[in-house]
């Protein structure tokens, strides 16, 4: 395995599409294909500034890694914060490493954009994903319950 990770290309659009889709419904946008593309332009995803880093492994996309950079992060005391908005590695990949290196690509974009603190979030039910975060070093701040209420 030579696994390389590097900033996401035009070239792997639809690898990323594809493995953003499968980190869950909620991932899943119709015409994100236009948001690709806004953030080839723009750098920007859902107004807030963005890197993607792709994993590959003899020119095939295996993981990606979406970084944002926030105002203000639960927890954090800083700002701006690096944050892991989506991070996905191919299941035959995984537990050997690429999941790390693809965040250690984040956390040294987000130390050059001026960053002090790096976060995420997982599902509370996403053991998984928790039990990854905290084999990278991530302190769980616990759950929190998020409220909504339609003002229409």
């Amino acid at each position: 395995m030579s696994v390389q990770i590097r900033p996401v290309t035009r070239d792997d659009a639809g690898a990323w599409l594809a493995m953003r889709e499968q980190l869950g419904p909620c991932w899943v946008i119709p015409g994100f294909e236009n948001n690709i593309e806004r953030f080839f332009e723009t750098g920007m995803l859902d107004h807030l500034r963005h890197a993607v880093f792709i994993a590959a492994d003899g020119g095939e996309a295996i993981g990606v890694a979406e970084i944002s950079l926030r105002d203000y992060a639960e927890g954090c005391g800083t700002s701006p914060v690096g944050y892991l908005e989506g991070w996905f590695v191919e299941e035959l990949y995984r537990g050997r490493g690429v999941g790390r290196m693809l965040v250690a690509a984040g956390e040294a974009w987000a130390r050059d954009q001026g960053c002090t603190e790096f976060a995420s979030d997982a599902e509370a039910v996403n053991e998984t994903s928790i039990r990854a975060h905290a084999a990278l070093g991530f302190e769980n701040l616990g759950a929190v319950v998020v409220f909504r209420k339609s003002l229409g």
